[in-house]
């Protein structure tokens, strides 16, 4: 008996293809490519006695008596139907009434939000074989490789303005771009940045806006809100963006989960792109974070929403860095209970030490401004004040200026350290990674702390 068993018109065959490939990863599924011996037969007995139908709803398959057929051997034997829109045509009679996963433009990529939802509908009628605990080598159609760094862009404490900063990112081909929505509203005159993201975009650059509640908070702009995202996003090319979070959630575990996923869903009505979650812990009167139930609230908002990304800040998981690296690791344990891979992004996240250490607890993705507030030392794998540049390097093209060759010089280290951590995570020498980048002496300390960082 299999767990998912594939309904489809025959002209589909090659999506029912993909997705039997990745679904038999993880669940023992069944389509008539198996059948050996009389096909009615065959599929009756199949659809009669697997756990849940899978059902492709297209327009070949919308007036297909077979696909029809099928679908009423698995209703007159209350098999649970989950069907995937294909395209815009109406689902076939009389199952219309049908709660369908858009799919309409899947090309087979397991990172997909329909398909991560369909993972998590067949989960709920019946348990994966083993969960997808591995991090796939890319997600956003390969645009993304995991883990990596996105480039921040704010004009926050930084040494270069943003429309400067996005150029300097475009010419250097940078992949990914975080920017701050409270730089993109029309109060903030944002024209020239605005300009430099669409050439960023043009070339291939991948854009993520963030809210702007950090750049708010900073100087205590309590006019800021969520109509500023809307126009930011309005008028800002973008990829993906992150929801107008509440930084002070409700202490209660089910209040702060359904904060979150009502501020993801009231914001995508503002952009057609996919709307990030951000996860904030509550503050303690006596200082520091609730944390008891981060672990458990990233996963149910996951479980609610089935983002590209969701989002928490570095400097809520914990007071020092292997503090942080526990509750990283506390979080990836529980979004490994979840039938499809879970991508974890840590706001505010920069220098390479903790990159590397987070990384490896089970982090995907960063963000960070160093690269434009501080020069790296390529010898230490650490960063030092913005203008002790001229220690490391000498300035090569004087016609960019100081900030200009400083900037050019820190994304060159984080590209280079990009590429040699997304190989030695895909190489399995984690470990390796974590002591080149840190050295000997906090890799032995790291390791006495936090034993259990690399099992």
């Amino acid at each position: 008996m299999a767990n998912v068993c594939i309904v489809y018109a025959r002209e589909d065959r090659g999506i029912a293809e993909k997705l039997y490939a990745l679904l038999s990863k993880q669940w023992d599924t069944w389509w008539d490519d198996d059948i050996i011996g009389e096909f009615p037969k065959v599929i009756e007995e199949e659809i009669s006695k697997a756990d849940c139908i899978v059902s492709l709803f297209s327009t070949s398959s919308r007036e297909k008596a077979t696909v029809i057929d099928e679908l009423q051997i698995a209703r007159s034997h209350d098999r649970p139907i989950i069907p995937i829109k294909l395209d815009d045509s109406r689902s076939p009679y009389p199952f219309g009434t049908l709660s369908c996963i858009e799919m309409r433009d899947w090309t087979g990529n397991d990172d997909h939000p329909g398909f991560k939802l369909l993972q998590q509908r067949i989960g709920k009628v019946v348990l994966p074989k083993s969960n997808p605990k591995k991090r796939p080598a890319a997600i956003a159609h390969g645009k993304i490789p995991l883990p990596s760094i996105f480039m921040s862009v704010s004009s926050h404490e930084t040494q270069l303005v943003p429309s400067d900063a996005v150029r300097a990112l475009r010419l250097f081909n940078a992949p990914t771009i975080l920017i701050s929505a409270y730089d993109l509203v029309s109060s903030r005159e944002p024209y020239a940045v605005i300009k430099e993201l669409k050439k960023y975009r043009k070339k291939g650059g991948f854009v993520l806006i963030d809210s702007g509640n950090y750049e708010a908070s900073r100087i205590d702009d309590k006019l800021w809100s969520a109509d500023n995202l809307k126009e930011a996003l309005a008028q800002t090319p973008h990829d993906w963006t992150f929801c107008f979070d509440k930084m002070n959630p409700s202490q209660g575990r089910n209040c702060c989960v359904k904060e979150i996923v009502e501020a993801v869903e009231r914001d995508q009505a503002f952009t057609s792109a996919s709307v990030l979650p951000i996860v904030h812990a509550a503050k303690l009167k006596r200082g520091g974070y609730k944390l008891d139930h981060i672990p458990q609230i990233v996963r149910e908002v996951s479980e609610k929403l089935s983002p590209p990304l969701i989002a928490i800040p570095e400097r809520e998981l914990g007071a020092g860095l292997i503090a942080r690296a526990k509750m990283v690791k506390a979080i990836r344990e529980e979004l490994n209970k979840l039938p499809y891979y879970q991508p974890l992004h840590l706001l505010g996240t920069g220098n390479p030490w903790s990159i590397a250490i987070l990384s490896a607890a089970g982090a995907d993705t960063f963000d960070g401004l160093e690269w434009c507030r501080y020069t790296i030392n390529p010898d230490l794998e650490g960063i030092n004040h913005f203008h002790h540049f001229d220690l490391f390097s000498a300035l090569d093209d004087p016609t960019i200026g100081f900030a200009g060759s400083v900037a050019f010089h820190n994304m060159d280290y984080y590209k280079s350290f990009g590429n040699i951590m997304h190989n030695m995570f895909i190489r399995n020498s984690v470990e390796t990674f974590v002591l080149g980048v840190i050295g000997k002496k906090a890799f032995t300390k790291l390791k006495e702390q936090f034993p259990e960082l690399f099992k």
